[in-house]
């Protein structure tokens, strides 16, 4: 009876343990059902807010509200502005003063500087360039003020030379509508003119023989008397011009005189023996005219010491000859030579007919004879009286305008000549004397 009685204890004992277990399983499971409800609904509220925001697809720009103004914009805008600003006050003739339009110039490059941080960074091409535009806008007008002269509306020009009329030549141009001219060597006025304006122009001859007081260069090539146009307008303008050196560089002062000996080879035969001969058969002449350093000089074998770079050569009108004489005595006179601003010409002896030249340099004489290479050369028979010291003799007229004899200059190079007969290696050496 206690044995049924334990057994049915432990019957119960272990039902109302497993009914416990049951029952906090239940609990758990239902605690853990109510939890994750609860986890689950902000979760479902929080995805439903995120899918209802609009995707962000551009980054706004920096300074500009949303629907507000575009401050860099605005900037840049400012900045060229002020720059036209800067052009502005420029072009009042600097009556701002140039510290005035450098700092509305800064003001203007930093707006633009500003306004390009703002849009993500400063390029230095673009910056750079935007600053040397800025600068030649709001400088630029500034400085072509201050380097163009008060008289820019004034001006001399086509300052020319005519060598056929002989006269210098020059165009006034300007809003007004008389022109007094003068010319000055140096400090002396040497000649004046007076004419109306036509078309905003007026046009000066002036003859060479009333200004020329000299030559504007010596030897050296430095300007030692200096001509120049003085142009005063009538409503009070006034200009000055220098006239180009070369143009009144006109006198010649100097010359020489070179040769070189001419051979001739003849074969003569005499019973059956033929026999060669060289004989000297003339020379050649060359002359030299203009301005040179009185240091060069004639040298033994017929030569000069002077070469073409050491020649100033002068444009002008003159004429000049030469003359071969032994002592005293003349042996032979060469055809004038006509040189208008450089170009020379004559009449050939041997030739005939008119030969021409360049008096820039060594000019060739005209002779009586023609060698083989065509060159004209004196014979030996046309000038040659005996061993003797020879002087070859240039004068030269001077001529500042057509039919003037102003000035003349004589020079002479002369050389020792002793020839043979009939072998010309027996001939003496050619020196100065």
């Amino acid at each position: 009876m206690s044995g049924l009685l334990d057994k049915a204890k432990t019957a119960s004992s272990s039902e109302e343990k497993a009914t416990k277990a049951d029952t906090k399983e239940a609990k758990q499971a239902s605690s853990a059902g109510l939890l994750t409800k609860a986890d689950s609904k902000p979760q479902k509220k929080q995805a439903a807010k995120s899918d209802s925001s609009p995707p962000k697809t551009q980054a706004s720009k920096p300074g500009a509200a949303e629907d507000g103004p575009d401050i860099p914009m605005i900037l840049n805008l400012a900045g060229w502005v002020i720059i036209v600003l800067g052009a502005i006050f420029s072009l009042q003739g600097g009556g701002f003063g140039l510290i005035v339009v450098l700092i509305v110039l800064a003001l203007g490059i930093g707006s633009i500087v500003q306004s390009q941080k703002m849009t993500g960074g400063i390029s230095p091409l673009k910056t750079g360039l935007s600053v040397a535009l800025a600068f030649v806008i709001a400088v630029g007008p500034y400085a072509a003020i201050m380097i163009v002269p008060t008289n820019a509306s004034m001006a001399v020009t086509e300052v020319s030379i005519d060598e056929d009329e002989d006269v210098i030549s020059f165009v006034v141009r300007g809003s007004f509508s008389e022109a007094d001219a003068k010319i000055f060597a140096d400090s002396t006025e040497v000649w004046s003119g007076s004419k109306s304006m036509s078309n905003d122009r007026a046009s000066f001859d002036v003859p060479i023989a009333t200004i020329f007081q000299g030559n504007s260069l010596d030897y050296t090539a430095n300007v030692v008397k200096e001509y120049t146009i003085e142009v005063e307008s009538s409503d009070g303008q006034k200009i000055t011009t220098d006239i180009d050196p070369d143009f009144t560089t006109r006198e010649v002062l100097d010359s020489a005189t070179r040769i070189t000996k001419v051979s001739k080879t003849s074969t003569s035969s005499n019973g059956g023996t033929t026999t060669t001969s060289t004989v000297t058969d003339g020379i050649t002449i060359e002359a030299i005219v203009g301005l040179f350093s009185p240091s060069e000089s004639a040298q033994d074998d017929g030569g000069h010491s002077l070469e073409n770079l050491g020649l100033i050569p002068v444009t002008s009108d003159y004429t000049f000859k030469m003359t071969v004489k032994k002592g005293s005595s003349t042996e032979y006179i060469m055809p004038t030579v006509t040189v208008s601003g450089l170009d020379a010409s004559w009449t050939g002896t041997f030739s005939g007919g008119t030969q021409t030249g360049k008096a820039n340099g060594w000019l060739g004489m005209p002779g009586t004879a023609q060698n083989d290479l065509g060159t004209e050369y004196l014979q030996k028979d046309d000038f040659y009286d005996g061993s003797g010291c020879y002087s070859f003799e240039i004068e030269i007229t001077n001529q500042y305008y057509a039919g003037d004899s102003a000035t003349i200059y004589t020079s002479t190079n002369s050389w020792e000549l002793d020839w043979h007969s009939e072998d010309s290696t027996q001939d003496g050496e050619m020196t100065t004397c």
